[in-house]
């Protein structure tokens, strides 16, 4: 598995805004383009599924490295199969100290995907959930078409079915991951994931930054 570069990068000048809720008020914050920088997620990237205990299932994924536009991506594919009643599959990072330290203080996250057509989950592991029931968002794909989404950490959430543990302690992440979602199950799927960042807040202390210093071409 290969360990990706912390690269730190500007937000371009015009039109980043992100819609803050005022603690106390209510009242929606502009954040301004200068108030955030994005740096890149890294770590250790390794692919799941439900073979094995406790599930016994017999969901396939193989994850490969490949180029998307000369870009270095990870690319996902398999079967998930109803063999385990939640059968899955997905592909994920486990966070270097690096990324560790800035996802504390992140407030949002974006990444570029190629999917299926098909609707996954990005999720934040954390150690504080004992039952599975990570912090999700869910996202549908377009066939062969490259997009960029990108989630504020408020929005993530445990299912309806998790034990509830509070909040999103960002600072008990212990992993992030891309899963498929069972509005689907059982089939085929294929996703293609890169260039994961991380918004935070301008002026924190970057570990590892790289000398080069490039802006964006792209706001949330």
């Amino acid at each position: 598995m290969k360990k990706t570069k912390m690269t730190l990068c500007g937000i371009a000048a015009a039109l980043l805004a992100v819609a803050l809720v005022a603690c106390g008020t209510g009242a929606p914050a502009a954040r301004q383009a200068d108030d955030l920088v994005s740096v890149l997620a890294t770590g250790e990237w390794f692919a799941m599924d439900d073979q094995g205990a406790p599930d016994f299932g017999s969901s396939t994924a193989e994850m490969t490295e490949i180029e998307i536009g000369g870009v270095e991506a990870f690319h996902i594919a398999g079967e998930v199969t109803d063999t385990f009643q939640w059968g899955f599959a997905g592909f994920g990072i486990h966070p270097d100290a690096a990324t560790v330290e800035m996802l504390r203080v992140t407030e949002a996250i974006s990444f570029m995907v190629r999917g299926d057509g098909q609707r996954y989950s990005i999720q934040f592991q954390t150690s504080d959930v004992r039952d599975y029931g990570f912090f999700w968002v869910l996202f549908d794909t377009e066939a062969d078409e490259a997009v960029r989404i990108t989630i504020p950490m408020r929005n993530f959430m445990q299912p309806g079915w998790a034990s509830p543990v509070g909040r999103l302690r960002q600072d008990r992440v212990t992993g992030l991951q891309w899963q498929t979602h069972e509005s689907w199950r059982p089939g085929p799927f294929e996703l293609s994931i890169w260039d994961v960042r991380l918004y935070v807040p301008a002026g924190t202390a970057i570990p590892e930054v790289a000398a080069a210093v490039a802006p964006v071409d792209y706001a949330y």
